[in-house]
């Protein structure tokens, strides 16, 4: 039997199936931020003639407002938008030879957003309703990735014994939500783990973040379902300011009359007492940079499309470098 293909029970015991106002009754938690993002490429390769600097830039979308966008420094550049998904992306070229462009001896740049994150809490999710499939338009979020496939027989498997095609959209992800839970074992420390490969993942039943992420899409996708991935920076800590060592990532799916609707698998599945408000609900700590897969820059980089873009990213005379050196700090502002 496939790995891919063992079935927990298909829906855990709901905690929270009232209506929203009955739930949810608190106004929505809201942040007032500043994120500094910074990136070196540092060292510079030893005969380096061109650097070409990609940083992704943080946007308004569902829950998120960002008042302003501010280029610290260095000099120049533009802020450019991919067409696919409309991410959005500064970017600068660097010409030998460098010392203009230096400051403390690195070639950086550095970017300051203000952000207001606001709660999102989707009553539809908590009730379970039965609104339709949205309209087949969305193709960007119906399409295969490079390793999200969307129709191998795993995941026709799992669709199949969930029996996901007699579902409602919000009911079949809520199944898919809690299998996930029940069959995997979070372990961001495995070997293949990261990369959001589904058939690595498939055969794993681990991974951290990208991995139930993009397993989940697979089979939403596999049904029809609008599904994304979306990437950003968390803040899990209740201090006013600190450093933010790693991303996160997590699904949305989309419903017609409702929207996107997010979730967060990994992290429910870490938090057990968060399983029910991670499906249709998403915290004011998460701020959101880009989302999608397999993503073409804007000005379009010489390499291969990216897996994920929430990294900045650099090609030194068109090869692409290997890591940028990056750190990402906040600091809590008054609501």
């Amino acid at each position: 039997m496939n790995a891919c293909s063992a079935l927990a029970p298909l829906l855990a015991p709901m905690l929270t199936v009232i209506p929203f106002v009955g739930a949810y009754a608190d106004p929505p938690a809201q942040r007032n931020v500043e994120l500094t993002l910074f990136a070196a490429v540092d060292p510079i390769p030893e005969g380096a003639s061109v650097i070409d600097l990609w940083i992704p830039v943080a946007q308004d979308t569902d829950g998120q407002v960002v008042s302003s966008v501010t280029v610290s420094h260095p000099a120049g550049g533009v802020i450019d938008t991919e067409p696919r998904y409309g991410n959005k992306m500064w970017y600068k070229r660097f010409e030998a030879p460098f010392e203009d462009d230096l400051r403390d001896g690195k070639l950086s740049a550095e970017i300051k957003f203000e952000i207001q994150r606001t709660e999102i809490v989707a009553p539809e999710s908590k009730s379970l309703a039965t609104n339709p499939k949205a309209d087949p338009k969305l193709t960007a979020y119906l399409e295969e990735n490079r390793l999200i496939p969307v129709a191998t027989e795993p995941i026709n498997a799992i669709a199949r014994e969930l029996k996901l095609d007699a579902d409602p959209p919000i009911v079949a992800a809520r199944k898919m939500y809690d299998w996930l839970i029940d069959q995997f074992k979070y372990d961001f420390g495995a070997k293949g783990a990261g990369i959001g490969d589904v058939r690595w993942a498939c055969d794993s039943k681990t991974g951290d973040c990208s991995d139930y992420t993009s397993m989940f899409i697979a089979v939403m996708r596999n049904q029809g379902i609008p599904a994304d991935h979306e990437f950003g920076f968390p803040i899990r800590t209740k201090g006013t300011e600190g450093r933010i060592l790693f991303y996160h990532c997590w699904p949305r799916f989309y419903v017609e009359g409702v929207g996107w609707i997010p979730l967060d698998i990994s992290e429910a599945d870490k938090h057990p007492e968060l399983r029910d408000y991670n499906f249709g609900s998403q915290s004011a700590d998460l701020f959101k940079f880009t989302h999608g897969r397999d993503i073409t820059l804007a000005p379009k980089q010489a390499g291969p499309p990216l897996n994920k873009f929430i990294y900045p990213y650099a090609e030194i005379d068109g090869a692409p470098m290997e890591k940028v050196p990056y750190r990402v700090f906040f600091r809590k502002r008054k609501n």
